[in-house]
C-alpha cells in the first residue's frame, strides 16, 4: 500500500506575478509559484483521466467544422476607491476578455461575464495586499464561477509588487489582476492559464535553472511537464530583447545550449512577445476543463441538459432530452456533433439509428446573449454481440482496491454478480477471477467503477480488467476508465457477425467433421486475415494466417472430439462459428 497520504482536495497552489516595470532593463513579471508535493500528487493521481481527454482534445481538433465553444463564466469584481473612482474600465475589461478568448477558443473554451460587474468601492482594497484575501473575497465570491478581483495595485506580503495571481484546479475559484497587468496583452491569459493547470515553462520553482534537458528527453517529468514547449532556463527582459530574440547562452546539463520559445504565453519573457500556447497546452486546459472545471456556471444563466432514456438490446435508441438550463428564452441543439442544429423547441425527442458516441450541444440565449455548453459523448447508442455460455471478468486491482467496484446485471436491471468490498492494504495488486453464466437471447450489463475517478492505472499501479468469452473473445478490456466503463452486451443464439461478414457470408463444412474442415466464403476474392480454434475452455489451441483459399482448408484430424470454436478474422473484425470433431471412421 502506498504510503503516502491521499489527497482528495488539491492543496491551494498561489501564482503571482510580480509587477511590470517601465525601466527596459529591469526585469518583468516574475511569479512565485508554490506547488508543494501534495499537489503535484493529486495531478498526477488525475492524469490518466487528464491523458484520455488530451487525446480526446487532439482527435476533436483533427475533425472540427465550426462548433461553438464551451461558455465558462466570468464573475468581474472591480475595485475602486471609497469615492468610486479609480478602476478598471468596462472597455478595458471587455478587450482584455475578448483578447483572451482569442487564445482560448483554440482549446474549445469561451469566457462570458457571469451578470453585472460587482464594483467594490473600498480604499482599503484599492492598493491590495495578498493577506487581504480573505476580508476581500469572503463576502464577494461567487460560487462555481471564477472570481476575477481587479485591483489598482497588488502587494505581496513581504512588500514586493504583484502582476496578479489565481489558484490551481481544487483552490479557490479565485484570480487577482493589477490593472495595469490586465491591459499588457498576455498576463491575464497567463494567470487564466494557471487555473487551468499549466505550469511555466520552467517549471514550478524560481530562481534555479530547470531540470529539463534540451533534447526532450524528460520532458514529462520536469520543466512545465509538456514536450512540445522547448526547455526553458528561465526567461526575463535580461536574456530576451525587443525583438523577442533569445539572447542569453546558457547550457543545460547535457552541455546542450537552450533554444526556449520566447512567445510562450506562459514563459518569464517580455509580455509584449507572449502571444502564443502549443498545442499540448491547449490540450492540457481543455482536458483540465473537463475534469474539473466543467461544471461552472452562471447562477442567473446557464445551460444544463438531462435526457430520459431506456437502452436497449437493439442499436436504436429513442432519447428525451430535458432542458434544465436558466434564464433561456430560445434553445438550439446539436444532438449528434454534426455541427447541424437539429432542434430549437426547449425538450425535444431524438431518435438514434446508429451506433456510436454522440456529442451534444446545447445553446441558449436569453435575448441578448448566447452562450453553449458541449457535452462529450453525452449519449451512446450499441451493444457488443456474444455468442457464449459464460464470461470471464479477469481484475487486476491498483493501490486502492477499496475505489474499485463492478456490477454484472440483466436488462431489467437484476443484479447477478457484484463484487466484495476490496481492501486498501489487503488487495493492493492482486488479481481476481469471476465466471458468469449466461443465457441466449439475453441482454447484459457490465459496469465497472472507481469512486476517485482516476481509473485503475496507471499513476497508482498498473491495473486493469477484461471480460473475455470462455471461447477467448474479449468483450470490453481497460485501466484508464475515469470513474468507470460500461458495457452493454446481447447474448445471442444467432452468430455475431460485422460487416465484413455480413457481405461476405460464412461458414464451415462439414460440421461435424473427422478430417478436413473447410472454411466456406461467398467471396474468396476477398479473404480473411486468419483463424484461430479455442476448445471449449476458451484455450487456443491453433491459429493459421490465411493468404490464399488453400489456406481455407484445416486439417482436424489431430483433434480430440468434441466441440471447438473456430474464430475468423479480418482487420479489427471477427466471427466465431462452433464446430464437432467426431471420430474418423475405420473401413
Amino acid at each position: 500500500m502506498n504510503v503516502l497520504v491521499k489527497y482528495k482536495n488539491l492543496v491551494v497552489a498561489i501564482t503571482a506575478i510580480l509587477s511590470f516595470a517601465v525601466i527596459s532593463a529591469q526585469q518583468e513579471p516574475n511569479c512565485g509559484t508554490i506547488v508543494t508535493p501534495e499537489n503535484e500528487a493529486y495531478l498526477k493521481k488525475l492524469m490518466p483521466k487528464i491523458k484520455k481527454y488530451e487525446q480526446e482534445f487532439f482527435q476533436r481538433n483533427q475533425q472540427r467544422a465550426s462548433s461553438p465553444n464551451s461558455s465558462v463564466p466570468i464573475k468581474a469584481h472591480i475595485i475602486r476607491t471609497s469615492s468610486g473612482t479609480g478602476g478598471l474600465s468596462v472597455s478595458q475589461l471587455n478587450n482584455a476578455i475578448a483578447l483572451m478568448n482569442t487564445y482560448y477558443s483554440n482549446a474549445f473554451l469561451e469566457f462570458f461575464l457571469c451578470e453585472d460587474i460587482n464594483y467594490i468601492d473600498n480604499s482599503d482594497f484599492y492598493d491590495y495586499t495578498t493577506n487581504q484575501e480573505a476580508a476581500l473575497t469572503t463576502s464577494n465570491n461567487v460560487d462555481n464561477v471564477i472570481n476575477i478581483y481587479f485591483t489598482n495595485s497588488i502587494t505581496s506580503t513581504n512588500g514586493g509588487g504583484l502582476c496578479g495571481y489565481a489558484y490551481f484546479p481544487g483552490g479557490p475559484e479565485v484570480i487577482l489582476m493589477a490593472n495595469q497587468c490586465t491591459t499588457n496583452g498576455s498576463t491575464l491569459s497567463h494567470e487564466m492559464g494557471h487555473f487551468f493547470a499549466l505550469s511555466h515553462t520552467h517549471g514550478n520553482v524560481n530562481g534555479q535553472l530547470t531540470a529539463e534537458l534540451v533534447d526532450g528527453s524528460n520532458c514529462e517529468t520536469e520543466g512545465d511537464f509538456l514536450c512540445d514547449t522547448p526547455a526553458d532556463p528561465q526567461l526575463s527582459t535580461s536574456k530576451v530583447n525587443s525583438s523577442c530574440i533569445y539572447t542569453a547562452n546558457e547550457f543545460d546539463a547535457n552541455g546542450q545550449i537552450f533554444e526556449p520559445n520566447t512567445r510562450n504565453i506562459m514563459s518569464y519573457s517580455r509580455t509584449s512577445c507572449r502571444n502564443e500556447f502549443s498545442p499540448q497546452q491547449y490540450a492540457r486546459i481543455y482536458a483540465t476543463y473537463q475534469t474539473s472545471r466543467a461544471v461552472m456556471a452562471c447562477p442567473s444563466f446557464n445551460v444544463d441538459i438531462a435526457a430520459d432514456y431506456l437502452r436497449d438490446c437493439t442499436n436504436t435508441l429513442d432519447v428525451d432530452f430535458v432542458d434544465n438550463s436558466v434564464g433561456a428564452t430560445s434553445w438550439q441543439w446539436d444532438i449528434n456533433g454534426d455541427n447541424i442544429v437539429d432542434y430549437t423547441t426547449q425538450n425535444p425527442s431524438h431518435t438514434y439509428t446508429e451506433a456510436g458516441a454522440y456529442d451534444v450541444t446545447l445553446s441558449i440565449s436569453d435575448g441578448s446573449n448566447t452562450i453553449h455548453k458541449i457535452y462529450e459523448s453525452f449519449i451512446e447508442v450499441g451493444r457488443e454481440d456474444i455468442n457464449t455460455s459464460e464470461l470471464i471478468l479477469t481484475l487486476n486491482t491498483d493501490d486502492w482496491p477499496n475505489e474499485t467496484s463492478w456490477e454484472f446485471r440483466q436488462s431489467d436491471g437484476t443484479v447477478l454478480y457484484a463484487s466484495p468490498e476490496y481492501t486498501d492494504g489487503d488487495d493492493d495488486f492482486q488479481t481476481f477471477t469471476y465466471n458468469f453464466a449466461l443465457e441466449m437471447n439475453e441482454c447484459y450489463v457490465f459496469e465497472i467503477s472507481d469512486s476517485f475517478g482516476d481509473g485503475i492505472c496507471c499513476f497508482s499501479g498498473d491495473g486493469s480488467y477484461t471480460l473475455n468469452t470462455t471461447e477467448g473473445d474479449t468483450v470490453a478490456s481497460g485501466g484508464a476508465i475515469g470513474f468507470g466503463d460500461t458495457t452493454y452486451m446481447a447474448n445471442n443464439d444467432e452468430l455475431s457477425v460485422t460487416e465484413y461478414f455480413v457481405d461476405n457470408e460464412l461458414s464451415v463444412f462439414p460440421n461435424p467433421t473427422n478430417s478436413m474442415l473447410t472454411i466456406q466464403l461467398s467471396n474468396t476474392s476477398n479473404l480473411p486475415d486468419g483463424y484461430q480454434i479455442y476448445n471449449i475452455l476458451g484455450q487456443e489451441i491453433r491459429s493459421k494466417e490465411i493468404s490464399n483459399p488453400q489456406d481455407l482448408n484445416i486439417n482436424t484430424e489431430s483433434l480430440s472430439e468434441g466441440v471447438y470454436y473456430l474464430k475468423v478474422s479480418k482487420e479489427d473484425q471477427s466471427s466465431t462459428l462452433p464446430f464437432v470433431k467426431t471420430k474418423r471412421q475405420r473401413l
